[in-house]
């Protein structure tokens, strides 16, 4: 209840949760961890001020839940309970109801925990094998509800590859279609009357859960910020090879006074979707001391030396160049090769440029390869062959390069 509320309160949080298991009572769940992932009310805090006003924030947050949640269920103190005559030895529904709705797609495991209660009114069933929780209370049910209209953010719903994204303004996370299976097929079974026309998604790192009717359903799936970056990686390698074949670019322009530090950042890009490169890395801000290095790049390499006993590719440790301007790049402008890759402890050089390089530069590079330098560089095409098939890019760079055809949408006619 608390983390589906945390979810969609104000900013949102989206919080991993973990069983805290009795320390005598074999599968009893005693309590639970509730790690805060996705947390932009922690966002920018740099003073003592911004902090204290946080933790009041965050006082006030839980009052406000807690007092929203007896509004619904009814307060459990002693008095309250006293004062009511009620006895949380007495239970209203039957744990057949959430058993059978539960056996319907799997079988009841041997570790599971179970439990009724008069206030909160509910019967609660809870499969440790499976993952699945199950609640029946109609209080609890209207809480939900409640909560779901709390958000203040707007909240979207987008079809990926291998499920939906639910993207708030603050908070990013991913369903899986087989997690949305299990979900309609438990909403299949509860709405056999017909009476819902569909059922809520409250995702968080590492749980699902949903109201339908009296029913609050828990899934222990993962659907975390770390599955949206998976999930969104192949919309965008999707997105480029879509736009490569059916959206190709006739021609890209190039600006006249191409600004070195956002060329270096292209680069930087290009290279850490090259599917050989493990990582890049930018030692020292543009135009500061960096004796002749710009990036420092590890790369999967094959070896010269490939026997069997050694691997086909060897990692090694690459000095990069970025250079711009507006003619042909010489030998001038890339000096004492040999000294920087060896002051840097590397065994690879790479060249990168926005033009062309010159014939003596190439010779130049071409003899490192014979002196035990492994050497690699991009000229203009090379980049704007990449670019072509990592479209999503250009628009980061504006004080590089654009394209003379962009892909245009249109509104749709009401």
């Amino acid at each position: 209840m608390f983390t589906a509320f945390l979810r969609f309160y104000k900013s949102g949080i989206s919080c991993e949760q973990f069983d805290i298991g009795h320390p005598v009572v074999p599968d009893e769940i005693w309590g639970r961890y509730l790690i805060p992932v996705q947390a932009p009310i922690l966002h920018g805090i740099s003073t003592a001020k911004q902090l204290f006003e946080v933790v009041k924030e965050i006082i006030k947050m839980v009052a406000f839940w807690r007092e929203s949640l007896w509004y619904f269920a009814g307060c459990p103190c002693d008095k309250c309970m006293t004062a009511g005559n009620i006895d949380n030895s007495n239970y209203k529904y039957s744990f057949e109801d959430v058993e059978d709705i539960f056996s319907h797609l799997h079988s009841i495991s041997s570790r599971n925990n179970y439990r009724d209660r008069e206030r909160p009114e509910w019967v609660y069933f809870y499969d440790i094998e499976e993952e699945v929780t199950m609640i029946k209370s109609s209080s609890l049910a209207k809480f939900l509800y409640a909560t779901l209209d709390l958000c203040t953010d707007k909240t979207e719903q987008l079809k990926g590859q291998n499920g939906t994204f639910v993207l708030s303004d603050n908070i990013k996370n991913f369903v899986h279609d087989d997690t949305r299976f299990e979900l309609d097929e438990y909403f299949n079974i509860i709405n056999k009357e017909g009476k819902l026309k569909g059922y809520p998604v409250i995702p968080m790192e590492n749980m699902v859960v949903t109201v339908m009717e009296d029913y609050i359903i828990a899934l222990g799936r993962i659907c975390g910020f770390e599955e949206y970056k998976k999930e969104r990686e192949l919309i965008r390698e999707r997105h480029n090879r879509e736009s490569e074949l059916l959206f190709p670019i006739a021609q890209f322009l190039w600006k006249e006074e191409v600004c070195p530090d956002q060329f270096e950042l292209l680069v930087k890009a290009l290279l850490e979707r090259e599917p050989n490169v493990k990582s890049v890395r930018r030692p020292a801000p543009i135009n500061q001391g960096d004796k002749g290095r710009d990036l420092i790049i590890e790369w999967n390499v094959i070896n010269e030396y490939m026997s069997d006993t050694t691997p086909p590719r060897k990692l090694i440790k690459v000095v990069g160049q970025c250079k711009s301007g507006k003619s042909t790049i010489g030998k001038g402008k890339v000096l004492d090769i040999r000294d920087t890759v060896e002051t840097h402890n590397s065994q690879g050089f790479f060249l990168a440029v926005n033009t062309q390089i010159s014939a003596a530069l190439t010779e130049k590079l071409e003899s490192l390869l014979s002196q035990g330098i492994w050497t690699s560089w991009w000229n203009r095409d090379d980049i704007e062959m990449r670019l072509s098939k990592n479209q999503d890019l250009i628009p980061m760079f504006p004080n590089v390069l654009t394209s003379k055809d962009q892909v245009k949408f249109v509104d749709r006619e009401d």
